[in-house]
């Protein structure tokens, strides 16, 4: 057996790595080769991860075939020969020049009862969409057809955050690359470039199995920014990575131009390689404030100076990335509270300290003198945030000071309320990679292990996200999203629980109210 680092073995000009990961995040990207003349489909997924040694990963993966389940209206009992319409509809499943192949049946318990189901491989996950849609139309009844391509991966596996790894060995990030051989192997492996992490790894799903769960030994980077008010630029910023596997922690701070508080950042996070990502609302303010001034700093077609300001994410910094609208190179606001970026996690301390403590009110100085209300040392200092501007004109060095103190008082609150390992917990319990586990819905907890047992027990998945509303989705309440800024007229009303006592007592039932 081969662990991590130490020692490998020659197998031709290839080296074999062997070690158990914690897998923090992943995606894939859909690519085509020739072969003999011919133009063959190619899906790669990307799972990027942390060793139970401390090196950072990313594993290159073939193999996983984009699927979902078909079953037709019409009754037929098992064992009697296929009827004429159905064999007739199943060929023109062959002649659809996005299907690769079906298999089956399998008799499988739908909504109509009992009912054979095919497999559909389809050439390339993004086809799926728009050809269910069109098998829909056709009267198909549509199974496990929305279910997002990466799941796959660890449905199919019966995969958690916890995975032991056997594969090839094609990159290292201390190694140079003067001849572009490395470069060459990671593309041919599926790749888009060198990826910024210790290793990179190319095996196939057959090389994939559960690990035992382990503390993984998470990089964390906690970061902080203090901007003008009268100009909303950077005025400087602070950061601190710590090391989970010995509890170290390393301080870095900013000053200078804005492009150059910027670019150093960037050069931070790249070359120290975190696996999270945090600081104190960053979400709200630090993140949207970095996105906006890169979009001022660099222009569109400027990609290289736009990936030097803001390329915090676990991938080559090229343009390709760059444009990427989900799981790139810079950060991007997935929903009204998350971001998603490629290769690492972000973890809002204020958002994860809201849920956890219920503080009366949500400042960071609130929360520090709640947690450590002896320990003058982790409470803020007193800089008139309020007053910016004028505080940094008079008297820098303090502000720096500030910034460095609350760009570290995150990672105190984390470890105090043990954010990161809880959720790790439950990412092992979901089954679930820990960015889905931190910034993920509890849907997505519960659909993780509820479809691995309804495929166990030859139960047919229906559409969720994609399904009509009219045909049985389920509609939750509106919540509409808070713009900034003065609104006159503000009215406000939460029933946090639509019980039916509760919506009696306040005559709130569309049925009875007067």
């Amino acid at each position: 057996m081969v662990k991590d680092w130490a020692p490998f073995w020659l197998l031709g000009e290839s080296m074999t790595w062997h070690g158990d990961i914690g897998i923090i995040s992943g995606r894939y990207h859909s690519t085509e080769v020739v072969e003999d003349g011919q133009t063959i489909p190619r899906t790669v997924v990307e799972l990027f991860g942390r060793s139970k040694t401390g090196q950072s990963i990313c594993l290159l993966i073939e193999g996983l075939s984009p699927t979902f389940e078909v079953a037709s209206l019409g009754a037929w009992d098992e064992g009697e020969d296929l009827p004429e319409y159905l064999v007739n509809r199943l060929r023109s499943l062959d002649a659809h020049e996005d299907i690769v192949s079906h298999k089956g049946p399998v008799m499988k318990l739908t909504d109509l009862g009992m009912r054979p189901t095919w497999q559909i491989e389809v050439k390339q996950p993004y086809l799926v969409p728009q050809l269910r849609k069109k098998l829909q139309q056709q009267g198909w009844s549509i199974f496990s057809g929305d279910i997002p391509y990466l799941n796959r991966i660890f449905l199919d596996l019966d995969l958690g955050m916890h995975v032991s790894v056997e594969g090839q060995l094609i990159d290292q990030r201390s190694a140079d690359d003067e001849d572009g051989s490395r470069m060459a192997a990671v593309i041919e492996a599926g790749g888009v470039g060198r990826y910024p992490v210790d290793v990179t790894v190319s095996c196939n799903l057959s090389n994939l199995v559960a690990a035992e769960p382990f503390p993984v030994p998470f990089k964390v980077f906690s970061f902080d920014l203090e901007t003008s008010i009268a100009h909303n630029t950077v005025l400087c910023g602070a950061a601190w990575i710590e090391n989970m596997q010995d509890g170290t922690r390393q301080e870095f701070s900013f000053i200078g131009t804005e492009s150059h508080i910027l670019e150093q950042m960037t050069l931070v996070v790249r070359a120290n390689d975190p696996d999270i990502i945090t600081g104190y609302n960053i979400d709200n303010f630090d993140l949207p404030r970095l996105f906006e001034r890169t979009e001022v700093l660099a222009k569109k077609v400027e990609w290289r100076k736009r990936a030097q300001l803001f390329g915090w994410g676990r991938v080559p910094q090229i343009e390709s990335e760059l444009k990427r609208t989900r799981a790139g190179l810079m950060p991007k606001r997935q929903s009204t509270r998350a971001w998603n970026i490629a290769g690492r996690a972000i973890v809002d301390c204020w958002w994860q300290a809201r849920i956890a403590l219920k503080p009366q009110r949500e400042t960071l100085s609130f929360v520090s003198k709640l947690l450590f209300p002896d320990d003058d040392e982790r409470h803020k200092m007193d800089i008139d945030a309020s007053n910016m501007d004028v505080e940094w004109a008079n008297r820098p060095d303090e502000v720096l000071e500030y910034c460095i103190r609350d760009a570290a008082l995150p990672l105190d609150i984390l470890n105090a309320i043990q954010v990161i390992r809880r959720k790790e917990a439950v990412a092992s319990v979901a089954k679930v990679n820990f960015d889905t586990a931190a910034n993920g819905s509890t849907s997505q907890l519960i659909d993780s292990l509820v479809i691995r047992l309804a495929d166990s027990k030859n139960i047919a998945v229906p559409l969720t996200g994609s399904a009509d509303a009219k045909e049985g989705q389920i509609t939750g309440g509106y919540v509409h999203d808070v713009e900034a800024g003065l609104h006159p007229w503000i009215a406000v009303l939460d029933f946090k629980s639509m019980y039916p006592s509760i919506m009696i007592g306040h005559n709130i039932c569309y049925t009875t109210r007067s």
